[in-house]
């Protein structure tokens, strides 16, 4: 059975606020250390990854991570119709809340698509194919059209979906890889 991506992101957003913290902690821990080996982050020198939310995968570890590598570590930026664009963060990166409380940067080179090795993808739900459900904006989505490199999702446990849980769009971009522990772990 197949639900609506609406209600699916529902559920798994109610999901992840469940999720007690020494899970989440040891995840997020084990997440970012298979992350860190991964061919993909070994080969990126430019990194696009997010300003974590409290219900995200905590990217604080990822971007201390690249800056203690010399990586160079961009961050979106919001703009009009739905778009977005990358722009550096660094210690001279001031930052502007916007109207859904999340922080942007103000300043900074923007980075265009094809400059950026390795994109780390958030999302609410994800299957191991590199299906994923988004958090309803289509960010992602529309800036995945026009970018060529490397796409990494990390997935908590709880986030994994079964591969026919929802119908994907025709607007819908996959992530080369979901990286996620076994049930077990």
């Amino acid at each position: 059975m197949t639900y609506s991506k609406k209600e699916l992101r529902q559920a798994y957003i109610a999901r992840l606020q469940q999720l007690d913290l020494n899970t989440r902690l040891h995840e997020e821990k084990r997440l970012t250390s298979m992350l860190f080996d991964q061919p993909e982050w070994m080969n990126a020198k430019v990194i696009a990854t997010t300003l974590s939310q409290s219900l995200e995968l905590d990217t604080s570890l990822i971007i201390l991570h690249a800056r203690h590598e010399n990586r160079q570590i961009v961050v979106p930026r919001t703009l009009p119709d739905r778009q977005m664009e990358f722009v550096a963060l660094n210690e001279d990166t001031e930052f502007v809340e916007t109207t859904f409380g999340i922080l942007e940067p103000k300043n900074g080179r923007v980075y265009q698509p094809d400059e950026i090795d390795l994109m780390i993808v958030p999302g609410v739900a994800f299957t191991l194919s590199g299906r994923r459900i988004g958090f309803g904006g289509g960010y992602y989505d529309r800036y995945l059209d026009q970018y060529d490199g490397d796409t990494v999702s990390l997935s908590f446990t709880t986030q994994l979906a079964n591969e026919n849980e929802w119908q994907s769009d025709q607007y819908d971009r996959h992530v080369n890889k979901v990286l996620s522990l076994p049930e077990t772990d």
